[in-house]
């Protein structure tokens, strides 16, 4: 009898150990695996490196004190402006980053997925992205629990041998110790249906070494199946399944839930300053015991507010407020 892939949270972020390199899946505040955070969080996880953004998600680990290296690119929440834990601590140096291309993370992901070692591109000539003086793989990797997880080097110049078309940068693949994504639904063997943008999501999940979902609802997969183009991720290349409702929340998510615009203006104005910070966490993840108190405590009145309407898949409002 094969073993459920369905389990706890608590469980399934026991998985993340100190030190892992790790990929919270969705963009900016759109499906981002906020309950998992928070557990993370909660569970006292520690020197994190993460790779891809530091969004709202990581953000909060950052402010947390969980991380200590960044590898990616976008350090901001959208129109709430510049990631304040992520600010803070890079101007402290608590925390190393070394910065990629935008299109590079997905190109180092979509690498990973054709099962090759780097792929040749030029979409950060020009930039600071390949200046030598901001190269910081190296201290990075070397706070790695498994340094092999990231590579020995940022990227390689070379001449491109087949058309003579000039100098190609070849961009290593990615590789993830952990991937973390929320979605609107999963199957009980790890089937994932992505409503909306997938931004790399799925080229990710073949990067990493363990894959956990946590979704708004978990379904069977005989349901999946019927409609087998609408999904993204095949249940091979998962390994835990959460059921986690209002998992994203105060992010949004398409056809589930719009922003929580009053919850994200108080984070990011609290999370300004450390003693901000440690307020608003002291209150919405260590002042509750797990994902279903933080449901409890925003309330059924303040989720209603927010949920997604048919045909929309968002909550429409008036600028600047709600509706």
């Amino acid at each position: 009898m094969k073993k459920s892939k369905v389990v706890s949270l608590t469980e399934a972020m026991q998985e993340v150990k100190d030190g892992d390199c790790i990929v919270l899946g969705g963009v900016v505040e759109d499906r981002r695996p906020m309950g998992a955070a928070y557990e993370l969080i909660r569970q006292g996880k520690k020197n994190l490196i993460l790779l891809a953004e530091c969004s709202l998600a990581e953000d909060v680990l950052v402010g947390a004190g969980c991380v200590v290296g960044y590898r990616g690119t976008y350090s901001a929440i959208g129109a709430f402006g510049i990631s304040p834990s992520t600010k803070r601590s890079i101007e402290a140096g608590k925390i190393v980053v070394d910065d990629i291309g935008h299109t590079d993370v997905c190109l180092g992901a979509l690498a990973a997925m054709a099962g090759s070692p780097f792929i040749a591109t030029r979409t950060t000539f020009g930039t600071d992205v390949l200046n030598p003086a901001y190269d910081n793989v190296a201290k990075i990797r070397n706070l790695a629990r498994n340094p092999k997880t990231l590579p020995a080097k940022k990227y390689v110049l070379m001449e491109d041998p087949f058309y003579g078309t000039g100098t190609v940068q070849l961009h290593p693949a990615m590789r993830i110790d952990v991937l973390i994504i929320h979605v609107q639904y999963v199957g009980e063997d790890g089937t994932v249906r992505i409503d909306g943008s997938l931004v790399f999501d799925h080229f990710a999940a073949h990067a990493a070494r363990k894959v956990i979902i946590t979704a708004e609802q978990v379904v069977p997969e005989e349901y999946l199946r019927r409609d087998p183009n609408r999904n993204q991720i095949p249940c091979t290349s998962v390994d835990m399944v959460v059921e986690l409702p209002w998992g994203a929340h105060p992010g949004q998510l398409l056809n589930f839930y719009d922003m929580d615009i009053p919850f994200l203006t108080e984070y990011v104005g609290k999370a300004r300053t450390e003693e901000g910070f440690r307020e608003w966490a002291d209150s919405w993840v260590f002042g509750v015991k797990d994902h279903m108190e933080y449901l409890d405590k925003l309330g059924a009145s303040r989720l209603e507010k927010i949920r997604a309407l048919p045909p929309f898949g968002y909550r429409p409002r008036m600028r600047g407020g709600s509706k």
